[in-house]
């Protein structure tokens, strides 16, 4: 039995609009740089995407979360670098020299006027914000000076702290209580008792309690510069890690929606057949379409 011309141009005509929507099919996947467009191309790498896109955001957080942390202990270091400019020359060198025998009552009043304004530097230093404008040493009561006027600690009762990775937890800045104690009520006596000395003694005991408390100052200082220094290199190698985590999450998601270069690589070899065939099934329906649709 012989086939009809009509049916001959129809299958013809079924061919051509495969081609075309093959075609179309796969210049729509090069053009959005993936071959997984919809869940149903394939429900599983579909999942696996989702999943994997899940945790490359969380490892962005995270790395947002350390960049913030570094510039607020670096912050905090630079800080704690002027603290100690203060307590191991200028103060040190004043408190031995007001301690001397050699000095006049007008050299002790010079020296205490002296002493007076490394205190309010320090002061100054304490109360110090970080480039976000929240208070260094005041733990999570960031928007409070930890220090009044007078030295009193009025900041939190906790160190802030960050999650930096997945069940990492890191001290972000130290309270202003353990870094710098009582000094400030401390230098305040002295450089009281330096311009309007009560007596010999009361002196003496002033300049003896400003010295152990400059000298407790620099070993909390010492202290606290340690532990900024660990955890900027504990940074450090979170953000290594991290970064080749998030390398590896992004090379998952693109083998999941078919974005990696194998995959388009493919899809531009598959638009070539694809349009080949395309061009071939034009050929063919236009020789059918020549042809006399009734005969049998």
């Amino acid at each position: 039995m012989r086939l009809s011309t009509l049916y001959m141009f129809k299958q013809s005509a079924d061919s051509m609009a495969k081609r075309v929507s093959d075609n179309n099919d796969i210049y729509l996947r090069l053009s959005a740089g993936k071959s997984l467009l919809r869940a149903s191309d394939d429900p599983a790498a579909a999942t696996d995407a989702v999943k994997y896109q899940d945790a490359l955001a969380k490892l962005e957080l995270y790395s947002t979360v350390r960049s913030s942390v570094r510039n607020s202990l670096q912050h905090e270091d630079n800080t704690l670098s002027s603290v100690g400019n203060l307590l191991t020359t200028n103060l040190t060198e004043k408190i031995v020299a007001a301690q001397t025998d050699t000095y006049s009552p007008e050299d002790r009043a010079a020296l205490g006027k002296e002493i007076e304004g490394i205190r309010a530097n320090l002061l100054d230093l304490a109360n110090s914000r970080d480039g976000s404008g929240r208070y260094i040493f005041s733990g999570f009561m960031t928007d409070r000076a930890p220090f009044d006027a007078d030295g009193n600690y009025v900041g939190g009762i906790e160190a802030r702290k960050q999650t930096v990775a997945e069940g990492t937890e890191m001290t972000v800045g130290h309270l202003g209580s353990d870094v710098f104690g009582d000094i400030f009520k401390v230098l305040e006596k002295a450089a009281a008792e330096l311009q309007n000395p009560t007596g010999d003694q009361e002196l003496k005991d002033a300049l003896s309690a400003a010295s152990k408390a400059v000298s407790a100052g620099i070993t909390k200082l010492g202290k606290a510069q340690a532990e900024l220094g660990t955890n900027l290199q504990q940074i450090d190698a979170l953000d290594l890690s991290g970064n080749v985590q998030i390398n590896d999450m992004i090379v998952n998601i693109q083998n999941a929606i078919g974005s990696d270069y194998g995959t388009m690589t493919s899809l531009v070899m598959d638009s070539k057949m694809s349009e080949y065939a395309l061009n071939a099934s034009m050929m063919v329906f236009q020789a059918m379409q020549k042809m006399n649709l009734f005969t049998k």
